[in-house]
């Protein structure tokens, strides 16, 4: 190797500083890989980079992501105690790292991301590092390993102060004390609970105080275990609602009754997502619910809506927008495993809606095939069908695909005279998909055409385009 001068080494280094950092990381992570080939090498030994200089070491741990720093990587620990260290993303993927993260989070000042999958043995060793402050933690993710017995957070967790807290995402994790945490977390912009146990239950009262400062709030998720039992709050409504300003989707998975006291806490007027799935329940009411979503701007008006039966659930979505896929929803999954239940259910949730549904153009209904069976005995009553479409007085497109169509098909059989005018009034167009004999509702279109309201009969295979 020829001798390098001092002043050759200043010029090479010289052009290296000159180059962005964007370049900097992708040499870095092409050196990574290249130690990955070599089996005899062992893990990349990334800090040597980071002794080179100031800014590599910054570039380094700016960028675990994109670099994949690991805790079981060579001298990982040993560099937490140096002082240039910038906040580390603690990541952990195995019970091999438990050690390591117990080291680390020694150093909560210093920790911008945790990424956690906790077993009970790690939790009960650091449960006192949990309880430190971490003033520069912005992500948390934590879910447990165990199964029948939930992990849950002490009401110190945190030191209860995480002002630069971003992103929130615990998986069946009992954190029942989270309201009172909320109120330090003042920059959250995603708060994503799954598999909630019963012993991390928190009122609706009490979560909408917490979300009263969390005015940057973007997506919320809330999705209970079953039984999620509620006892529905029935004094008067508040006066003042929480203004969620940045929230655009919220989802909930749980018992119908605790959405309906958090909805009337609460105001999202931006929101442009909203998934709900209720549990099995024999009666219920979402009139909280209903104005919740007419209060909002790209909700309370939707165009089309779709209703899918099946033999366990039913499922009803509304789009803001008749044909783009970027417009607002609505999805509501309703369990239900008796069969008797279904379209009466179904009716009851529409009565509940009636002042959103107004306003839908377009108006799909589908059936899965074991359903036939069902609606075809004699004792059911197809006019069933006619008290469901009550409230879509603005539907001017139907389209019913499935096993349904042949219920559906008799039952507007059946609306004829003033009743063919009261029935789906706007209507002009009815397909009816994989049918081939419309000729069974022509009593409904001959008196359509009678009351001036004609309706253009489509039926077939659905291969036309909209």
């Amino acid at each position: 190797m020829p001798h390098l001068c001092p002043a050759s080494m200043n010029d090479r280094t010289s052009k290296i500083e000159k180059l962005p950092d964007e370049i900097i990381i992708e040499i870095f992570d092409f050196h990574r890989l290249v130690a990955l080939d070599d089996a005899s090498s062992g893990p990349w030994k990334w800090h040597r980079l980071a002794h080179v200089c100031q800014r590599w070491r910054s570039l380094i741990f700016a960028s675990p992501r994109r670099l994949e720093l690991r805790l079981e990587d060579p001298g990982f620990l040993a560099r937490l105690a140096y002082r240039y260290i910038v906040p580390p993303h603690i990541t952990t993927s195995g019970p091999q790292d438990e050690n390591n993260v117990i080291v680390a989070l020694k150093h909560s000042e210093r920790i911008c991301e945790l990424d956690l999958t906790i077993a009970k043995t790690l939790w009960s060793t650091s449960d006192v590092s949990m309880s430190a402050p971490f003033p520069a933690l912005e992500h948390l993710r934590l879910r447990s390993q165990e199964k029948i017995r939930h992990l849950a957070l002490p009401e110190q967790f945190l030191g209860q102060s995480t002002p630069r807290l971003r992103d929130i995402h615990l998986t069946s994790i009992a954190f029942p004390t989270l309201p009172m945490h909320l109120l330090s977390a003042k920059a959250l912009v995603s708060l994503q609970l799954e598999e909630i146990p019963s012993t991390g239950y928190f009122s609706p009262e009490e979560f909408a105080k917490g979300l009263s400062v969390t005015t940057r709030l973007e997506i919320l998720k809330i999705h209970f275990l079953p039984p999620n039992s509620h006892e529905r709050n029935i004094d008067a409504l508040p006066q003042n609602r929480v203004i969620l300003s940045a929230l655009t989707e919220l989802e909930f998975k749980g018992n119908s009754e605790y959405i309906e006291d958090l909805v009337s806490r609460v105001d999202a007027p931006a929101l442009e997502q909203l998934n709900l799935v209720f549990f099995e329940q024999l009666t219920f009411g979402i009139p909280r619910l209903s104005r919740f979503i007419d209060r909002t701007k790209e909700l309370r008006s939707p165009c089309h809506a779709s209703i899918l039966l099946s033999e366990e659930e039913i499922t009803i979505t509304h789009h803001s927008q008749c044909r783009s896929s970027d417009s607002g929803k609505f999805y509501l999954q309703i369990s239900c495993d008796e069969l008797d239940r279904l379209l009466p259910l179904l009716i009851h949730v529409s009565r509940q809606l009636s002042d959103l549904l107004s306003s839908v153009e377009r108006l799909s209904i589908e059936g899965f095939i074991l359903l036939s069976s069902w609606l075809e005995r004699e004792e059911m009553d197809p006019t069933q069908w006619l008290e469901l479409f009550r409230p879509f007085r603005a539907v001017k497109r139907f389209d019913v695909t499935g096993s349904l169509v042949q219920s559906i098909a008799s039952a507007l059989e059946r609306a004829t005279g003033e009743m063919a005018r009261i029935v789906l009034p706007a209507l002009r167009d009815l397909h009816l998909i994989d049918y081939q004999t419309p000729t069974a509702i022509e009593p409904f279109i001959s008196a359509r055409q009678l009351y001036g309201r004609p309706v253009s009969v489509h039926a077939g295979d659905g291969s036309e385009e909209d």
